[in-house]
């Protein structure tokens, strides 16, 4: 079968999968010390039924354009609770999903990274007061009720806050648990808020979830580092033809290559080129990864296998799969060469990512080693 043959046919329909951890001590409400507590992590499976997910290898797409070297939450396979939905992801978000209680309750919960300009935590946490509609407090009463977690990343502050604005619905509202870390180059925010029972229930595997998501930031910048050839040794091993119409942008740390194109009314396909040492991770983890990036449900390693078509080039075999979500589709082709494997991957709204697929093919047929 051939690249054009694929992806004519092939479609796909994800979760933000997130990478197990479990604190040694899971965090109790907001007590009053006088100093802030500490608690250390350990890694271990956030829930011991859930399949081992590969931690240490990034996708090979970015998420929405955010400050800070943080790589995304969605970069990372990391295993969330089965009963937090993925929602779709904002340019503000980098992680968001909803949980449902009883009788109607629920909880938001969302992680954004920013710039180092965010406010300090105090600000912060009086805005979010101010949301719930309680009165801001002093730095000193911060420092009794807070509460910090350390993670290989950095110290999470974390708050728990309670209160119920005027008018507001208590099935979903009356709770804030949130984290924050600052790194050296932006500002990282962990929320979940809602009903004031459910968030309390929620708020031990919310925790770990933190705690795992910053933990799986230093592994896969350590594995990036590790799997990423020099520019000179890469540019001896491939070579293409861009597609016209397609404008090169900087590769960051983890792609080899970056470029952008355009629909006629403005939307952006972002189209990537990575690559790494080795396998890369197995078939599901990947597409699976792939497919919680654009809001779809995971797929057993089964199902994936039938929506993956193997296409042959003149220089390469290639895997190739067509994901296709409510308003967004990727389609991506990877092959091994030399050691390596390469991961070739356009992304955007699905009308343009669809106008745009016979340049994506034409640039995969032209792939050299």
């Amino acid at each position: 079968m051939n690249v054009r043959g694929f992806f004519e046919s092939a479609r796909f329909c994800s979760l933000l999968v997130i990478c197990p951890v479990l604190l040694a001590v899971v965090l109790t409400g907001c007590e009053k010390n006088s100093e802030i507590k500490v608690y250390r992590v350990s890694k271990a499976p956030l829930e011991e039924s859930a399949s081992q997910q590969q931690d240490a290898l990034p996708t090979n797409t970015a998420a929405p354009r955010m400050p800070g070297g943080l790589s995304p939450a969605a970069e990372t396979a990391i295993v969330t609770p089965p009963n937090w939905e993925p929602q779709p992801l904002s340019q503000m978000r980098q992680a968001s999903f909803l949980v449902k209680g009883d009788n109607g309750a629920v909880a938001d919960i969302s992680f954004v990274s920013l710039g180092t300009g965010a406010g300090s935590v105090l600000d912060n946490v009086n805005r979010w007061l101010d949301q719930l509609g309680q009165p801001p407090i002093t730095e000193e009463k911060l420092g009794e009720t807070a509460q910090r977690l350390r993670t290989s990343l950095g110290d999470i502050i974390v708050v728990d806050l309670a209160g119920l604005p005027k008018n507001a619905d208590p099935a979903r509202d009356g709770r804030i648990v949130a984290a924050m870390l600052s790194t050296a180059d932006s500002s990282l925010f962990f929320k979940m808020r809602g009903n004031a029972d459910l968030t309390e229930a929620q708020k031990g595997d919310f925790i770990k979830w933190v705690a795992a998501v910053c933990n799986a930031q230093t592994e896969t910048r350590s594995s990036q580092m590790a799997a990423m050839p020099t520019e000179e040794a890469a540019a001896t091993r491939i070579k293409w033809e861009t597609p016209e119409g397609w404008t090169e942008v900087p590769p960051s740390s983890m792609r080899y290559a970056s470029f952008s194109a355009s629909a006629e009314n403005g939307d952006k396909i972002d189209i990537s080129v990575v690559t790494f040492a080795g396998e890369g991770g197995s078939d599901p983890d990947n597409v699976n990864r792939w497919r919680g990036q654009i809001g779809l449900p995971p797929l057993d390693a089964n199902a994936v296998a039938s929506q993956i078509t193997a296409v042959k080039t003149v220089d390469a075999t290639f895997s190739t799969t067509d994901i296709v979500g409510a308003k967004a589709r990727t389609i991506a082709a990877w092959t091994h060469h030399d050691g390596r494997v390469w991961f070739f991957k356009a992304t955007g709204p699905s009308a343009a990512v669809e106008k745009e697929k016979p340049k994506f093919v034409k640039f995969i047929e032209s792939v050299r080693f």
